[in-house]
Order: C-alpha cells, then structure tokens, then sequence
C-alpha cells in the first residue's frame, strides 16, 4: 500500500506545514499515518490552570480530530515531554520501528539543514531534534544490520520549515481547509484570526507561481549499494 508518514514534534506542527499536501496524495490513493513525538502540553494557551495530563488529554482529542477531517489511517503519539525531547537511541529506535512496520514511500518531517536561528518558533529544540532522528532513522530504516525487521528504504523525504525549499505545492483551492484543520487546536490558538493571517500573508506566500502554496526541500532517498 502507498503510505505517507508525517512526524512531527508536537501536535499542530503538521497542521502548519503539509497538510494540504498531504490531502492531494491522500487522494491519489496514499494512507497517511501521523506520528506526533511529544504531548505538546506545555504550549497549551487557553486554560493554563489545567495540570499537565489534562492539557495533553485535550491536544491528542484535538490531533484526533484533526486526522478524522484528514482521513489518518492512524495516529502514533510517542508521549516525550513538550520541549525537552532529546537526541538519544530510543527515540532513533521508536522511528525506525513505525518506518518499517508502514514501509512509507514518503516521509514529512522538519528539515534538519534548517540552522539559520531566525524564528525561535521555527527552530524549536524539539524540532530540531526530531528533524535529526528522523533522518539518521531513515537511513537506518534501509541498512540489513542496524534494527531488527526487514529493511525498508523511503523514497523521498519531504521536509518542511526549510530554509532553502526546492519544491512548492499549489494549495491554493485547499487554503480553506487547511485552515480548518489548523483551527481544530484551540488549545495552542484562542485568537485563531492572528494565525489566519500569519498563514495567508507569509508562510503560504513563497512562491510567485502560486497564490497559496506549502514549501519543502525535496530529498531522494538513494540506495547506492
């Protein structure tokens, strides 16, 4: 089966990044899997009084949600906790165990080349991290010897909140849905108007071919021996 798997850091990072790309392979007959590496539970805005199993119960209702609207065959949550996820062999191990369960053609994740710390948003220790393990998981992924299982080799990595993309995706008559999707986190937005905005006038903008667009640095998994 055709399978796409997007990682991400915290719940909503998808939601910011590929989604509406990941709808038009969806529809191309592609099964989407998320997997969503911390609990996100300390960039909980509405509610702060609420203690930390509460806030993480209402992101993953709120990731949920959003996979139903998407059409996720299934949503991984690792449960590490929001800001302090590190580089470390269980988590390379955990990533390079969903890669070979879902054998994914395609993999979504944060770029790792991303090094230019001009957004502290964007550059996230928790993304940062990830953006790491999930390269080094998919070279594991294709290599006999590293982890139990039968290899599997991905074929192309499309990492997103890249500094240098080389590929932008017209999302143009999906810009409303994604939004929707965006929207489904309460939790992280109650001035929801202020992301529209951020979204439509700069993060959809990088391209003069396209009125809205989702931007990715394209990498081709190649296997030389």
């Amino acid at each position: 089966m055709k399978t796409i798997i997007g990682f991400a850091a915290h719940p909503d990072d998808l939601e910011f990044s590929c989604t509406a790309t990941m709808h038009k392979f969806y529809l191309q007959g592609y099964r989407l899997i998320y997997v969503i590496v911390t609990n996100g539970e300390n960039g909980f805005k509405a509610q702060p009084r609420l203690t930390p199993a509460e806030r993480i119960a209402v992101r993953k209702e709120e990731q949920l949600r959003v996979a139903e609207m998407l059409k996720v065959s299934k949503v991984h949550f690792l449960d590490y906790r929001d800001g302090f996820l590190e580089y470390n062999e269980q988590l390379r191990a955990e990533l390079v165990a969903l890669i070979k369960l879902y054998k994914p053609q395609i993999i979504f994740s944060f770029d790792p080349a991303n090094r230019k710390y001009e957004n502290v948003n964007v550059l996230h220790r928790d993304h940062r991290v990830l953006s790491e393990a999930v390269f080094d998981a998919c070279f594991a992924a294709k290599n006999f010897h590293m982890y139990p299982g039968d290899p599997h080799r991905v074929t192309k990595i499309y990492f997103f909140a890249s500094h240098e993309p080389n590929y932008f995706e017209d999302i143009t008559e999906l810009i409303e849905f994604k939004l929707r999707l965006l929207a489904c986190h309460q939790s992280q937005f109650p001035e929801f108007s202020k992301v529209e905005k951020y979204i439509k006038e700069k993060i959809s903008t990088g391209s003069d071919k396209f009125k809205y667009s989702e931007a990715f640095r394209i990498v081709e998994v190649e296997q030389l021996t």
